[in-house]
């Protein structure tokens, strides 16, 4: 068969977050690629809420909803522990909606990047000098191509990880502290392993209130319900509105990364390892590689891979994880003694991409040592990866 001329520079699958990260900076960066992004959604919607630490100086600062100083932690009935960082760091938060709309706006007014809703890939061929893509609006053809697809169009099991539901309400009457963002409250475990309730109030009526999970499975009524019972615990029958709704899961592995690289088609997003895999933090490291992306590509490079954690972080996080998946332990306990035992700062980096091997030691230190002694055994020795 006769290869194609390839009418793109580069093709993104999934105009979500990475895809839409990298779009900003290719033309923020005076890129002059022809790129094409293909999505699958008819439209976007306020779906996703996505929070981090940060100062105040960074380059999203105009679409920030909301910035939280101070952040709260608690086991079920048990002393709420706050943090309050001694310097500019912050909780930070910016809607779906907001991100989706800046972007949509800057591609717009760009002349070689556009972006085509509604199209669903059937097949993706490498060939040596391009790749062909066949979807359901016709074929197109590129000389690379960005897969940011979800896991779950990847996987037919899932692997460990956060599972979450969340609604946005405004009550008839004051009742959040809108200046203490609540991270992980009422943390607990039963028979689908670790929960909490992750609170964002907006204004002293108006929050997000999530049920998480860490586990392999949560089925949706299990969510469902204990996200009601958080929100009636809390209301104590003052009346309220919803909103809007968001659901999701951030997978927590070590193994993200993909088995194999083909030379022109490449692999990015959560799906493949730009969450932090023992806390799922993913929206400052998706940025990071989509300007280290678009970096390249407007040198005439190929596009880049999520960068690789370095092997202390990996073996940190496998351990961590190995230990939280435990059912035997008591993590809530495990999450609360790093709440009250370690400084603000060394516990945002710690959660967070900025984590230096000094606080991998404060968090040691913290920790409750037997689980962690116990879940040595068998942890394999882990060795440094190039890309």
């Amino acid at each position: 068969m006769k290869e194609a001329h390839p009418e793109y520079d580069l093709i993104v699958i999934g105009g979500g977050c990475a895809g839409l990260s990298l779009a900003r900076l290719l033309i923020e960066n005076g890129s002059n690629l022809r790129v094409l992004i293909v999505e699958h959604r008819d439209a976007y919607s306020d779906d996703r809420t996505w929070c981090f630490w940060e100062k105040s100086d960074h380059s999203l600062k105009n679409l920030e909803a909301k910035v939280w100083a101070t952040w709260q932690f608690s086991c079920a009935d048990d002393d709420i522990y706050s943090h309050k960082s001694n310097s500019d760091l912050a909780y930070r938060c910016i809607r779906s909606a907001s991100f989706y709309k800046h972007v949509q706006n800057h591609i717009d007014k760009s002349t070689h990047l556009s972006l085509m809703m509604s199209v669903r890939v059937k097949n993706i061929q490498e060939n040596a000098k391009s790749v062909s893509l066949t979807t359901d609006r016709g074929e197109f053809c590129s000389r690379w191509v960005i897969d940011t697809r979800p896991l779950r169009d990847r996987v037919v099991k899932r692997p460990f990880g956060q599972h979450f539901l969340g609604i946005e309400i405004e009550c008839d009457q004051d009742m959040f502290d809108d200046q203490v963002a609540q991270i992980m409250i009422n943390m607990q475990q039963d028979e689908y392993g670790f929960r909490f309730t992750y609170l964002l109030p907006f204004s002293k009526r108006r929050a997000l209130f999530e049920e998480t999970r860490f586990t392999r499975s949560a089925p949706e009524e299990v969510l469902e319900t204990a996200l009601q019972d958080s929100i009636k615990k809390k209301m104590k029958g003052v009346g309220f509105q919803e909103h809007r709704r968001e659901r999701g899961f951030i997978p927590m592995s070590c193994n993200t990364k993909p088995a194999q690289q083909n030379s022109r088609i490449v692999q990015a997003g959560v799906a493949v390892g730009a969450a932090r895999p023992s806390t799922g933090y993913a929206f400052l490291r998706i940025q990071a590689w989509a300007l280290e992306c678009a970096l390249a590509l407007s040198k005439g490079a190929p596009p880049t891979c999520q960068t690789v954690d370095p092997a202390w972080m990996r073996w940190a996080d496998r351990l961590f994880l190995k230990v939280i998946e435990d059912p035997s332990n008591d993590v809530p306990e495990i999450f609360l003694a790093l709440a009250k035992r370690m400084r603000p700062d060394h516990f945002v980096r710690f959660l967070s991409d900025s984590a230096q091997p000094t606080d991998l030691l404060r968090a040691i230190y913290a920790l409750p040592k037997r689980p962690f002694i116990a879940g040595l055994t068998g942890m394999p020795r882990l060795k440094p990866v190039s890309r």
